[in-house]
């Protein structure tokens, strides 16, 4: 960056050009009126209003370097050579006189040329730092916890709301090592996140987390979402973008509705789909459905939708007829129903249907398993009301 000492020289060397830009600019305007058309010709050619042309030659606008460029070219040729015949006109020396040797020549062209580069330098120094504060403005503004890492794990930038979920203020998390907090802050519990920024950070592959519990730093639990993303320079490691969102009310209503489910009277199971066509595995499965199953003694949670199924195959007698109703009901993705016949003596239609998110795209797939009798009683109970 530029240092204060310099400002004033760089706004003096600005305005010098801008002068001699306008003096050639003027000068060959009246040359070449006949050849170049009006100012209203030329606007045209510009894309910008007469108004604004008549306002670049008289001084009182001042042109972008870009638009300078742009003008240079069309009254005249090369931006340096224009600014050079500026600068004779400024001085009273002949704009076009060719002397017996060119060495002033060349020395106008090289003062042209550099004077041309410091002041894009310039430019383009005030635009990225224009840029740059723009984009923080946004990531600092925005309702979710935003971590960067550096290539040794210390975080170097968290954005304000990070205070919302974590309770620390963004000066206290910088040059923590997410490897270490505890060093930092002592009752924080992080292990499930810890082991996911370690997979992440080896794999060099963005990776979105969900539902990870953690203790923050002042004692709160939390559930939260989000995006670790790696960054990579060379092909190696080179820190990492962590983004945070608070999921915890999200967590207690999932739970909330688990524990609602499980005191359903028929089965239910809920498989989530990770990628078209691609079910990863059983989101939820009710207490009716796990005894039904018999799979109450079973871990459900990383089941793939395989196991859970072969699981469920054993307790089915048409095994094979079910096997090939699964395959149409997940490859067509709509609602049927299988009557099954169970190893219990009791016959049960099995219901797949399509979950759909906000958007009306597939979620993943909810199983409904209801016991024949119990249908039918159901039905029978609600003629019964509808005739009332």
């Amino acid at each position: 960056m530029l240092g204060s000492s310099n400002i004033t020289e760089t706004k003096k060397m600005e305005n010098d050009v801008h002068e001699i830009f306008r003096l050639a600019a003027k000068y060959f305007y009246r040359k070449y009126k006949k050849n170049i058309g009006s100012q209203a010709q030329i606007a045209k050619k510009l894309g910008i209003t007469p108004s604004y042309v008549s306002a670049i030659m008289s001084g009182s606008k001042t042109a972008s370097l870009e638009l300078q460029n742009q003008i240079a070219a069309v009254l005249y040729g090369p931006y340096e050579e224009f600014l050079m015949i500026g600068r004779r006109i400024k001085n009273n020396l002949d704009p076009e006189l060719k002397e017996k040797f060119d060495t002033d020549d060349g020395v106008e062209k090289l003062i042209a040329r550099l004077t041309h580069y410091v002041m894009d330098h310039q430019r383009i120094e005030r635009e990225l730092v224009e840029t740059k504060n723009f984009y923080e403005d946004i990531v600092q503004n925005l309702q979710s916890g935003v971590l960067v890492m550096d290539k040794d794990d210390r975080i170097y930038f968290a954005n304000r709301f990070i205070n919302v979920i974590m309770g620390v203020t963004p000066e206290k998390l910088l040059g923590v090592n997410v490897l270490i907090v505890h060093d930092q802050f002592p009752t924080m519990e992080y292990g499930e996140f810890l082991k996911t920024y370690v997979k992440t950070k080896k794999s060099m592959k963005p990776f979105f987390y969900e539902n990870i519990r953690v203790v923050t730093p002042v004692g709160q639990e939390a559930y939260l979402d989000g995006w670790l993303i790696p960054h990579i320079k060379n092909g190696a490691y080179n820190g990492m973008t962590c983004t945070i969102r608070d999921a915890t009310r999200s967590h207690d209503l999932s739970k909330l509705l688990k524990l609602s489910l499980d005191h359903i009277p028929y089965a239910i199971s809920i498989t989530k789909q990770f990628e078209a066509k691609n079910y990863g595995g059983t989101y939820f499965t009710n207490k009716k459905m796990r005894q039904l199953f018999d799979q109450e003694n079973t871990e459900q949670a990383g089941m793939t939708i395989e196991e859970f199924l072969a699981k469920c195959e054993q307790s089915i007698v048409n095994k094979d007829e079910w096997r090939l109703f699964l395959l149409d009901c997940y490859t067509a993705d709509q609602r049927d129903s299988l009557e099954i016949q169970h190893v219990n003596g009791r016959q049960y239609r099995w219901i797949c249907e399509n979950l759909l998110d906000r958007d009306g795209k597939s979620w993943g797939r909810i199983t409904e398993v209801r016991e024949m009798n119990e249908s039918r009683s159901n039905k029978s109970r609600e003629k019964t009301a509808a005739s009332r």
